[in-house]
């Protein structure tokens, strides 16, 4: 007998209660075990800095007062290193999100932000994943949804609200029709980030429920509208996971959760609380942006509902986090005293325009490519040929590449250095012009190919086999001549752009 409809709904609802339930046990107990890693000084911190919702202020906060957070400074840019601004940090590693720790690692960091992609959900949700993520918490910060898209509209896509009519055509996701609608002191990709790296390829992310699809990583519009199961797993991320949830209209308070979450040290953080970093400060001063007031307070105000209709799931969200958020902090005062007090303290506060970049120290021809009395030359076709006479010590200790090398970045050592003796260097031996196996007249029982060319090459073990097979045992101590030193090395470099 067919059970009835009603049942075959109560049921189902039933199952997907007790699945909710033990995944927010296991991401409860993920973010116990991240936090304990951090405070042992073992962890990592994933801040998501959700755009125009005061995550250039967190980023400033977290920077000095955080216990433990060694954000990377050097040619740094909003809790950003250099290689990851105006990007997915996930596609910059290929979605190899082990490599993100190993990265930030290697630049001597441990915390970083994430503003032009999502979190990693799939990581988060799902067992055979987890354990990537473990040593991983995460922090972010919140505004209300309509306050964060509109303050984005005025400073990021000024196009969209220089009338009633381009304000509608914007929140109907279709920007492309007003041609140029980011701000004209905004860039597409510094609304959207760098090509093949953005977080979406419609600026109408930022109006259909963005903060969801932020913490599911549904950020490609092409796909089907969220639902109501996909909500409560965003919202379980965010609370259940999120080691603490920032609200940007109560930062001096709600900041202070960090104490017990991560750890902070409170009298440097004391008046950091009270300071706001305007980072587009410069801009607003060079635009004559609209206000609500200008485009018709009535006409706003329907196209403000519809909005919060729309994004019913942010708003569903915003107001759960300012819940939690409060709890947080009360439960964080019990156990701090320092932190009651400046919890029930007034909130007086200061307004800092974003950090100008800072100023590199000019460098010599001979400081930057390890050259002995080098200069650069221009032509007359506009190239500069550069002029850089080196030893060979001086050579293999330079970052710096002449052409028919692989690009090294700063500091990295050129792949297979150990190759490179008594002449031998890496375009006699390794140039894809020698073919599979590169210069056979190379190689001997202790240098060969897979040793001294693959990691240059990037080549698979696969590739590495087949090319092997074509490649001779010889050695080219006889055949090509000994370099003397120092060396003069007269090469075409690239051309060189002024800002």
């Amino acid at each position: 007998m067919a059970r009835p409809l009603d049942e075959v709904v109560d049921s189902f609802r039933l199952s997907l209660l007790t699945l909710g339930l033990a995944l927010a046990a296991c991401l409860r107990q993920d973010r116990y075990y991240a936090t304990q890693m951090w405070r042992q000084g073992r962890g990592f911190l994933w801040f998501q800095h959700l755009r125009r919702a005061g995550g250039t202020t967190a980023c400033h906060f977290l920077q000095r007062a955080a216990s433990h957070a060694r954000f990377v400074w050097e040619r740094s840019e909003a809790c950003q290193p250099e290689e990851w601004k105006l990007r997915d940090a996930k596609a910059v590693v290929g979605h190899n999100l082990s490599l993100i720790a190993i990265e930030l690692d290697i630049m001597g960091g441990n915390a970083f932000a994430q503003e032009y992609g999502a979190i990693p959900a799939n990581e988060l949700l799902r067992r055979q994943f987890r354990p990537l993520m473990r040593n991983w918490v995460f922090v972010t910060a919140m505004r209300d949804p309509w306050s964060r898209f509109w303050s984005q509209l005025r400073y990021e896509m000024a196009t969209c609200v220089s009338n009633m009519k381009a304000l509608a055509v914007c929140m109907a996701g279709n920007h492309n029709l007003l041609g140029w609608w980011w701000s004209p002191t905004a860039h597409i990709d510094s609304v959207l980030g760098v090509p093949g790296y953005r977080i979406s390829e419609s600026p109408h992310v930022y109006a259909d429920n963005y903060y969801t699809r932020i913490l599911l990583n549904r950020t490609d519009l092409s796909g089907p509208q969220l639902t109501t199961w996909e909500y409560e797993l965003a919202r379980s991320l965010l609370f259940d996971r999120m080691s603490t949830v920032i609200i940007t209209e109560d930062f001096a308070r709600s900041a202070l959760q960090l104490a017990c979450s991560l750890g902070l040290d409170l009298e440097t953080a004391r008046p950091l609380l009270r300071t706001r970093v305007r980072p587009y400060e410069r801009h607003q001063a060079m635009l004559e942006i609209p206000t609500e007031s200008d485009l018709g307070p009535s006409d706003v105000e329907a196209l403000r509902q519809s909005f919060v209709k729309k994004n019913s799931f942010d708003y569903s969200l915003y107001s759960h986090a300012k819940r939690i958020s409060r709890a947080r902090l009360a439960q964080c005062a019990r156990r701090n005293a320092l932190v009651a007090e400046l919890k029930d303290a007034p909130v007086l506060q200061e307004e800092l325009p974003a950090p100008a970049p800072k100023a590199h120290p000019l460098l010599s021809v001979d400081e930057m490519f390890g050259c002995t009395n080098g200069s650069l030359r221009e032509l007359e076709d506009g190239n500069y040929m550069l002029i850089c006479p080196r030893s060979m010590e001086q050579s293999s200790q330079s970052w710096w590449s002449p052409l028919g090398t692989p690009k090294r970045k700063l500091g990295q050592r050129l792949p297979g250095d150990s190759c490179w003796k008594e002449g031998f260097h890496w375009a006699a031996c390794c140039d894809p012009g020698y073919g599979p196996g590169g210069n056979a007249a190379c190689w001997d029982q202790h240098h060969n190919f897979a040793k001294c060319c693959a990691e240059s090459l990037g080549l698979t073990d696969t590739q590495l086999r087949k090319k092997s097979a074509t490649s001779h045992i010889m050695h080219c101590e006889h055949i090509l001549p000994k370099r003397k030193s120092p060396s003069t090395t007269v090469l075409k470099a690239a051309p060189v752009l002024s800002s």
